[in-house]
């Protein structure tokens, strides 16, 4: 057989092995692309709310609904029109696409979409991330906190903080709960990081932190990396908060933890809040 012609059976079989590879990807990764462009398609034709009741119960936690709509009215996420996905991955129950939102008026939006499989199979909408063009919107008012309450940290080498809408404070007895919700940054994308702080408004001196929020007692949680992240409960690690001032239904203290995951282990330290409270 002639070199040339070995030389085209071999690219032929090639361009068929890329092709049956690439129908592949596809066909395994439809799952996400179809969920992720139904959830902004419900956005456009039955509402933020529906949309939002349709994320994983991980999406609702971390982000309130109301939070949400204002993103979505922000974004102009109502007038989308259709997806593509270009860039898609599927890998142990989470998959990810990325590629852009077109909206109506011949606007399109860089995204990309997180999914994770709830019990029964199916995807859920996890996180996304836009960049919306040059920005910040021009002409619409910049959320501003009302009370200057705020809460920040080191997280592992991220400095972080969150403020404004962003953040909620709930007083119960003596206890206080400070709740976290993702945080729009300046250039429009999305810091999934969410916090939950629980202490005792009444204790002087420092409270040790546990891993329990469901209890009325000190404790911190964090969501962050795509990972949900509880106290380290080893020997030489250590979790503390302590008020450092009171005036008057506002509260100032610190607090730093060592925090693990199934991914790993993660520190916070130089963690600062600020809330008011009635």
């Amino acid at each position: 057989m002639p070199i040339m012609r070995k030389i085209l059976l071999a690219a032929a079989a090639l361009v068929v092995i890329g092709a049956a590879v690439g129908a592949s990807v596809y066909y395994f990764t439809k799952g996400v692309a179809d969920t992720a462009s139904a959830f902004f398609a419900t956005i456009a034709s039955t509402g933020p709310e529906v949309a939002y009741r349709s994320a994983s119960p991980a999406f609702q936690q971390a982000m309130s609904e109301s939070s949400f709509t204002a993103l979505v009215n922000r974004a102009g996420l109502t007038r989308f029109k259709s997806a593509s996905w270009p860039e898609r991955a599927v890998e142990n129950g989470q998959g990810s696409v990325s590629g852009t939102l077109m909206l109506d008026g011949d606007v399109s939006l860089p995204a990309k979409v997180q999914l994770i499989k709830n019990a029964a199979g199916a995807w859920k909408v996890f996180n996304f991330t836009l960049q919306m063009p040059g920005g910040a919107q021009q002409g619409e008012p910049q959320p501003r906190p009302a009370s200057g309450d705020q809460v920040s940290a080191l997280i592992g080498d991220r400095a972080w903080s969150a403020d404004g809408l962003s953040l909620v404070v709930l007083k119960l007895g003596n206890t206080v709960l400070v709740n976290t919700a993702p945080v729009v940054k300046p250039d429009s994308t999305i810091d999934a990081t969410s916090l939950r702080l629980q202490f005792d408004a009444k204790t002087t001196g420092a409270q040790k932190l546990t891993r329990n929020c469901q209890k009325n007692e000190p404790c911190i949680e964090l969501s962050a990396n795509d990972s949900h992240y509880k106290i380290d409960e080893s020997p030489n690690a250590a979790a503390i908060l302590t008020i450092t001032k009171m005036d008057a239904g506002r509260i100032e203290g610190e607090f730093s933890a060592d925090m693990i995951s199934l991914e790993g282990k993660l520190a916070i330290h130089q963690g600062r809040f600020v809330v008011s409270v009635k």
